[in-house]
């Protein structure tokens, strides 16, 4: 069985953990403040310094951060199921096989969007899919309750891909009834994920069941979602809603004037005075943090989302990578 901690006191670790997000929190805030002084001067030399002070103190933080973080072996996600499927503690190995795939799949698309971007079709790389794969470990007294687990796998910045998975995947979860926030959301975690939700919800409704699902953070936050045959309902109708109408990819130059470790979140000053902004894909916290404040050409991929409902039209911009430009000294 994957532990959740190896070789350390969880009640600790989860204790110090909770100071270091609270402390890396309010770091982010400083940040967001600094920026707002690049935006306006984005050539100041003593902007930049502050900036790269920030930015030192942040990193440390993420060193400490990783230190207790090797100790997490897995993370847990507890589903538990009910109806005429899932009745006398039992599952219809039919309905059980269905709702597993889905969950997978959506689990997985989840990640890829995290990692390259999201994309509507193809196969998702091996590695994405190995570092995904959601294992059965125990089942518990629900109707029919299971504990699945995959391993943590944090990096030196005390990153991983199947914890930001988690937490991205419950933020589209509680969004996914409210039209609003899926289509924010749709435009990050892209079309493949919300099919896959969709037909999670779609089988869910057919067989009458119920599901519910928990996962708890590093810190101890706990984050739990359940949906009904009404939510099923209500989810199938609001992703019909919306609909992706272009997906590009572009290279800008610009100015990186805003960046959050924490949030994987950047922002770019064009030439031409817009602004664009979102959330740039993992493994490229090294890259933004070095280029912050710097000019860069960007790659960046470019969503666009209709909400049919209300002939909304939405951007979403996602960054892939950032090259500092380098100019020759006269």
């Amino acid at each position: 069985m994957l532990k959740v901690w190896e070789g350390i006191d969880p009640i600790a670790a989860e204790a110090r953990l909770r100071g270091l997000r609270r402390r890396l929190s309010e770091l982010d805030i400083a940040l967001s403040d600094q920026q707002s002084l690049v935006r306006e001067f984005p050539h100041s030399f003593a902007v930049k310094l502050s900036g790269e002070s920030l930015r030192s103190m942040e990193l440390a933080l993420r060193r400490e951060l990783a230190e207790v973080l090797r100790h997490r072996q897995a993370e847990h996600v507890s589903i538990a199921l009910d109806g005429p499927s899932f009745a006398n503690h039992s599952a219809k190995l039919s309905d059980l096989g269905v709702i597993f795939t889905r969950v997978q799949k959506l689990f997985s698309s989840v990640a890829q969007a995290i990692t390259t971007g999201p994309t509507n079709r193809g196969p998702i790389p091996a590695e994405i899919m190995s570092n995904t794969a959601l294992r059965l470990q125990t089942t518990f007294a629900s109707s029919f309750g299971m504990d699945i687990a995959v391993p943590s796998a944090y990096d030196l910045l005390g990153e991983s891909l199947p914890s930001e998975t988690f937490t991205q995947l419950f933020q589209l979860l509680n969004s996914a009834s409210d039209e609003a926030r899926l289509m924010r959301l749709s435009g990050e975690v892209g079309r493949r994920s919300l099919v896959h939700l969709r037909h999670l919800a779609t089988h869910l409704r057919a067989t009458d069941a119920t599901l519910k699902m928990g996962w708890k953070d590093f810190a101890g936050t706990r984050y739990e979602w359940s949906i009904e045959t009404a939510g099923a309902e209500k989810i199938i109708a609001s992703i019909d809603n919306i609909t992706e109408t272009r997906s590009d990819t572009s290279q800008r130059e610009g100015w990186l004037v805003g960046a959050s470790l924490l949030r994987n979140r950047f922002e770019i000053l064009l030439d031409d005075g817009q602004v664009i902004e979102g959330k740039f894909v993992a493994g490229l916290s090294e890259s933004v943090a070095d280029a912050f404040g710097k000019r860069v050409v960007a790659v960046v991929d470019e969503t666009e989302v209709l909400d049919r409902a209300t002939g909304e039209a939405r951007t979403f911009y996602t960054l892939k990578e950032a090259r500092e430009i380098v100019t020759a000294k006269e």
